[in-house]
């Protein structure tokens, strides 16, 4: 029912899929913060965006949407338990967790890589376009900047001629160990949307509240899912092996990189088992 849902609301995403086309978190996630669209919010966002270590080529592209966007959105964190690994893992390969989505059938969106920084999308209902990973830090623990400009487009209902937009989108993530020894991810998205048509201005601003919902709406289901992922692999990594070896969609270095993660959650899961159980023989014995 939860893959259901979060299909149903996937496929009437277009113009929010714009807005949130990549990223996630395990089953047991916290509940979101508000999101913001204040100019304070829209300023700081900006000020996060490293122009100086963008490549010069889309240096000026980036600066133009920040400088003047149609729409700014700060998307609500997500706190969620999840293996920091597996997290990096996914926001550097988010082709990986698409071909689960189409695998399990829940999906239509198709993410194909055309290089090491740039990716096709299609959600099969409108939006198409193209993301390019032009300024990313990922270090341990997932603390990690991914800064993405989308090129895009948008013809369906309620809009009567194709919308095009430029996107740049900020994802940003950081873990912490929680006092019960389980590694909790954090991950947020500033997204900044201008149109290339001054004349939709209006038009988008009308229908903002509904988009920005949708687009909260799928950035916390997206991390659910991911959580729901580290969990499966933490339990069954055996399972998420088989998974990778049956999308043949996915070249060999990413299959191998999915069970590598999988194996980890796992191996990370048993020793955080081990803990407890030492930790309760010892309050045990003291009794």
């Amino acid at each position: 029912m939860a893959y259901e849902s979060a299909h149903a609301r996937r496929r009437g995403g277009g113009l929010a899929l714009l807005a949130v086309l990549l990223m996630g978190t395990a089953a047991r996630a916290g509940s979101p913060s508000d999101a913001s669209t204040s100019e304070a919010t829209q300023a700081e966002a900006r000020r996060s965006i490293p122009l100086a270590k963008i490549d010069a080529q889309f240096r000026p592209a980036v600066a133009a949407v920040v400088a003047e966007p149609t729409i700014f959105r700060r998307l609500p964190t997500s706190v969620v338990d999840c293996r920091p690994e597996l997290f990096t893992f996914l926001a550097q390969n988010p082709e990986v967790m698409v071909e689960i989505w189409r695998h399990l059938g829940v999906s239509q969106v198709t993410l194909t890589r055309l290089d090491e920084r740039t990716c096709r999308i299609s959600d099969g209902a409108g939006t198409t376009g193209t993301i390019i990973v032009v300024e990313q830090t990922c270090e341990e623990g997932a603390q990690n900047r991914i800064v993405m400009l989308a090129n895009g487009s948008f013809e369906g209902k309620p809009f009567q001629q194709p919308i095009s937009a430029q996107c740049v989108l900020v994802l940003t993530s950081g873990s912490k160990e929680e006092t019960n020894g389980r590694r909790f991810v954090a991950a947020r998205m500033d997204a900044f949307i201008k149109l290339d048509r001054m004349s939709l201005a209006l038009v988008a601003k009308a229908v903002h509240p509904f988009v920005g919902q949708t687009a909260d709406r799928n950035f916390t289901d997206t991390m659910l899912f991911v959580s729901n992922l580290s969990y499966t692999a933490e339990k069954r990594p055996e399972a998420i092996e088989q998974v990778a070896i049956d999308m043949q969609n996915l070249d060999h270095p990413r299959r191998q990189g999915l069970i590598k993660a999988a194996y980890q959650c796992a191996e990370a899961g048993r020793e955080w088992e081990q803990s407890r159980a030492r930790q309760a023989s010892l309050e045990t014995a003291s009794r």
